[in-house]
């Protein structure tokens, strides 16, 4: 599995008229399916400090400077 940003989370499927059903999806952050201004965000902010290496490759990989 690709690196991820956040711990995985479960989200309830909701029905036509909005309330939570008993179904659920695995909800994955990982750091391609980030969008690049997050991805900006989360590099300046001092609380990733362990992901910065990770995020940056990315953001090379999309061809955005630093």
């Amino acid at each position: 599995m690709p690196a991820k940003i956040k711990p995985s989370t479960k989200e309830y499927i909701k029905d036509k008229n909005g309330k939570q059903t008993n179904n659920w999806v695995w909800r994955h952050y990982t750091v391609c399916s980030t969008s690049t201004e997050e991805l900006k965000k989360l590099y300046q902010t001092p609380s990733y400090k362990k992901k910065k290496q990770v995020i940056k490759r990315e953001l090379q990989k999309r061809g955005v400077e630093l």
